[in-house]
Order: C-alpha cells, then sequence, then structure tokens
C-alpha cells in the first residue's frame, strides 16, 4: 500500500513538473498536491456583489451605509407685521407722540416734560368734555401715550372755558393763566397735522376761544 502512495506522489510530481516546462500552473492540469482540496465555491457570508435586498439589508445601525439624507424644508417666508402709524397703534392719524411734544413745547414755550404734561392734560380734559363718539375719535387718532395713564381720581368734565382750564391746570400742576398758553398750543399742534379731525370733534361753544385759526374751521 506504502508502495502504491509512494507511486502515485512520483506520478503527480513527474505531471506537475511536465506542467511547469510548458509554462503551466501545476494546478491548472489538477497535478498539484493539494488541487483537490481547493474550494469550488465561495461561502455565501463572504461573496462579493452587493448586500441581498429585503427587510435585513445592511444598514447604518449593522454597520453598512447611511441611507442619503432628506434636502432640508425650504425656510418659511416671514410674515409681513400689519403697518403702524407713528404714534404706535393700529388706526392712528399719524400724529407722532415725541413729533407731536416737540411741537407742544415749541408753541407754548416750554420743555418737553412739561408740554408732555401740558398735552395729555388736555386731551385727557378735552375727551370727557366730547360726546362719546367725539371722544372716541379723537382718542383713536391721538398717540396712546397721551391718554394710557387716567388720575386715580377721575377727570371732572367741564364745558366751560373757565372749568376746562382749571381741570387742565389741576392735572398738569400748573396755574390757570399757564393751562390756557399749554391747552391752546396742544389744539394748535393738534388742527396742524389733522384740522378735518379736530373740526370734527365739535368742541362745546364754551371751548371755542382755545382754537386757533387752522382749528377754528
Amino acid at each position: 500500500m506504502r508502495k502504491q502512495m509512494e507511486g502515485d506522489n512520483q506520478r503527480r510530481r513527474a505531471l506537475a513538473r511536465q506542467a511547469r516546462e510548458r509554462g503551466r500552473q501545476a494546478s491548472e492540469t489538477g497535478a498539484s498536491l493539494s488541487a483537490s482540496k481547493q474550494p469550488t465555491h465561495l461561502d455565501r457570508g463572504k461573496r462579493a456583489g452587493p448586500p441581498p435586498a429585503g427587510r435585513h439589508k445592511p444598514d447604518s445601525t449593522r454597520g453598512g451605509p447611511a441611507p442619503p439624507q432628506a434636502a432640508p424644508a425650504p425656510a418659511a417666508r416671514p410674515q409681513p407685521r400689519p403697518q403702524r402709524g407713528p404714534g404706535g397703534a393700529p388706526g392712528t392719524i399719524g400724529v407722532g407722540y415725541r413729533e407731536l411734544v416737540d411741537d407742544v413745547g415749541r408753541r407754548a414755550g416750554v420743555d418737553f416734560r412739561t408740554a408732555k404734561v401740558a398735552a395729555e392734560a388736555t386731551v385727557l380734559t378735552l375727551a370727557w368734555a366730547l360726546d362719546q363718539a367725539a371722544r372716541e375719535r379723537l382718542l383713536t387718532a391721538v398717540p396712546v401715550s397721551l391718554h394710557d395713564v387716567v388720575p386715580v381720581d377721575g377727570i371732572e368734565r367741564h364745558r366751560d372755558l373757565p372749568g376746562f382750564l382749571a381741570e387742565v391746570a389741576r392735572l398738569s400742576g400748573r396755574t390757570p393763566e399757564q393751562a390756557r398758553y399749554q391747552a391752546e398750543a396742544t389744539i394748535a399742534a393738534l388742527a396742524d397735522r389733522d384740522g378735518d379731525l379736530v373740526a370734527s370733534l365739535h368742541v362745546p361753544d364754551g371751548l371755542r376761544d382755545l382754537l386757533g385759526p387752522a382749528a377754528g374751521g
């Protein structure tokens, strides 16, 4: 038996040598000692080519490639803000607060703080001297800062000139004489910006002396 194996080995080596002499690999002829042991196919787990399709297809959590990222959603366009008048509130006639107070100060010859208090006192006292429709029209038109704070003791309604000036003086901390100059300056500044507004208020006859040429109608 051993002699037969040795003979076989000698025969195989001779065939392999002949193959090499012809410039070929011994394994191509099947004469190599290990030719019969070469794998005829690859293991399925190690095969080349794309991964198999199906629900078990590799992804980023199993070591596979990450899926392509979705395109970002387009940014929402900012909505335009509602337009506001210079006074800061919707629906105003465009009378700017600082502009108006500066004008009152120039007309009355007082500083900004004094003019501010005078304008507030005049607008509030005038509003309460009007009927409800005219009051709402006036308070809607002028800057909110001129009437957003009402004194804790309220405002007394006066449709006569002495009573009106006394109330403006009380609210502003001035004398009735000073209150008259400041009230006239405030009404004139309003009329200069919107004469139709002041004319539409139908100011009581007792207060018409406060209206200058621009507001007299």
